[in-house]
């Protein structure tokens, strides 16, 4: 049995988690880096005024004309940037296209996006493609599930086969059976079995993480990590760049490599104006020898274990791989490792060694396919995932998301999914952890429920679960949100699973469970909300692809 670890607000370190004083914003890493983006933009600004009323003015309108047109004829772009681009263009003539055009011109030098290209289609070659080739034959003659009498779980396969087709053919994803899965319905036993399972790692410890914030969590794992790292266990941790701005600094970092922790820092903040820096690493990923992974909404900070207190009462959720998918997660790891280590070889042999243990008790024919996410370089996976989902729902489609933020051609795939007659049931924040963010949330209410999907909001506190249920056949329980970021911006993965019954059926359970703690907005409750936040509501949805 695994010792359990007991996270108490009790400890020490509670007591720890202030908030920021005005001393602290002043000097910190965020504030000069602020500072000095504004600054560029008044020095552009202030040279680009004294250019209105002359013949370059002439110049910089024809531009904004043709920028306009390209805009509009570009194949690249989504048609919801493109407007709000243009409307940037209106605004600021001058501005709006020289900004554009420096964003642009950084993304054609960024180093990442070249050498990940490398490491990926090399990566490829480290997966076990076996099942995948099997699977593939065993759907087409039948044999797979060949006792199954149910005709609906049998014309779900014939939409499993083309599914897994895009998988194989364009995302180059493995599919897996011999997976366990346990599904965690809040952060704090999620982060409890994590430290359980860490203190049980033999050979490697691989986590990757978008926040890490100092509390009871991190000084917790931080024990477990320094002792497993001096015993010879190859500990690596990979946290995103946002995190240089907190306390998650230089002298830091060396303190962890002190521990014989290896440290990378994705894409740290800068003050230059790049479009890269949109492109953040909002993955969660822990893996332990291979055998073990982890994945989720849960960040390392007190919050995501309702420790500390921030919206109320934060709902998250995680789930735990054992088995032969785990490999997957290892490596998603290592591409980006690898990246930031300023390597172009992909090499895993070291770490994957080829699970060949049987697992018992688990659902011999459920189906399992981790998954990432690359800006400007997939296929937008978690977006295909999700109109396939609501594309092929026959009784429903459930989500729990903190943001509501998306385009019209996923707005239109919502509201046919309902009006199909699926029960289509979302559930956002009551409480927001950003207050502009919440006011786009509320737009667009009014249309999905006159469509006839549910929105529910989740009275006590904030959601922060990225779960997707539907027809208690398919889900999908990962990092990435309904927004422009997670499905166009951010580094994201997940994991897409199949008729595993125990794992769907603690799923939907869990979203029984927060439908009753939450208010269902219908169209009397929608009109009830003042004039002004929905004008505000409105005005922001036209920025939202740049939020």
């Amino acid at each position: 049995m695994d010792e359990k670890v007991i996270l108490s607000k009790d400890s020490e370190y509670a007591k720890k988690r202030k908030k920021f004083s005005l001393l602290q914003i002043l000097f910190s890493p965020m504030f000069f880096i602020i500072v000095f983006c504004l600054l560029q933009i008044f020095i552009i600004l202030f040279f680009l005024d004294s250019f209105y009323g002359t013949k370059l003015q002439i110049f910089v309108d024809v531009l904004n004309i043709a920028e306009i047109i390209y805009l509009i004829n570009s194949k690249k772009i989504k048609d919801s940037f493109k407007i709000t681009w243009m409307v940037v263009f209106i605004m600021m003539p001058i501005f709006g296209v020289i900004l554009y055009i420096v964003l642009s011109f950084t993304q054609l030098f960024n180093g990442y996006r070249s050498k990940l290209k490398s490491l990926v289609i090399q990566s490829k070659q480290s997966y076990d493609f076996s099942f995948s080739n099997e699977l593939k034959g065993k759907i087409v003659d039948g044999s797979y599930k060949e006792n199954v009498k149910d005709v609906l779980i049998k014309d779900e396969l014939n939409n499993e086969l083309s599914f897994f087709n895009y998988f194989y053919n364009h995302a180059k994803l493995p599919t897996y059976v011999n997976t366990k899965l346990h599904y965690f319905n809040n952060g704090k036993d999620a982060f409890e079995d994590i430290l359980s399972k860490l203190k049980n790692a033999k050979r490697f410890i691989f986590i990757e993480i978008f926040i890490l914030s100092d509390g009871i969590i991190w000084q917790e794992m931080l024990k477990i990590l320094k002792e497993k790292a001096q015993n010879g266990v190859e500990v690596k941790l990979m946290v995103d760049g946002l995190n240089s701005v907190s306390f998650f600094r230089k002298r830091y970092i060396k303190l962890l490599k002190g521990y014989n922790i290896e440290v990378k820092v994705f894409k740290p903040i800068s003050p230059m104006l790049s479009n890269t820096q949109n492109h953040r690493d909002h993955r969660k990923i822990f893996v332990i020898d291979n055998e073990i992974a982890y994945t989720g909404g849960i960040n390392i900070a007190d919050e995501y274990a309702n420790l500390y207190e921030r919206f109320g009462y934060w709902k998250d959720s995680a789930i735990r791989i054992e088995g032969s998918a785990v490999e997957s997660f290892t490596i998603m790891f290592l591409q980006l490792w690898q990246v930031i280590s300023k390597s172009r070889i992909f090499d895993g042999s070291k770490y994957l060694t080829k699970f060949e243990t049987k697992l018992t008790n688990v659902d011999e024919n459920a189906l399992y396919v981790p998954y990432t996410d690359y800006p400007n370089l997939s296929e937008n996976i978690s977006l295909q995932i999700y109109r396939y989902m609501f594309n092929t729902a026959r009784k429903y489609m459930y989500i729990m998301t903190p943001y509501l933020v998306i385009d019209e051609a996923l707005v239109d795939t919502i509201e046919s999914c309902a009006k199909r007659g699926v029960d289509v049931r979302i559930i956002v924040p009551r409480i927001p952890d950003k207050k502009y963010v919440f006011y786009v949330n509320r737009s667009y209410y009014r249309s999905l429920v006159l469509a006839g999907a549910k929105v529910y909001e989740f009275v006590p506190g904030f959601i922060h679960s990225k779960v997707y249920l539907q027809d208690g056949v398919r889900a999908v329980v990962g990092t990435a949100n309904l927004d422009y970021r997670s499905l166009y911006l951010h580094y994201e993965n997940g994991l897409y699973l199949f008729e595993d019954n125990e794992a769907l059926n603690d799923i939907k359970s869990d979203f029984e469970k927060v439908l009753n703690e939450s208010k269902e907005m219908t169209i009397s409750e929608i009109l009830k909300m003042p004039v002004r936040y929905r004008l505000l509501g409105a005005i922001l949805r036209i920025f939202a692809p740049l939020m």
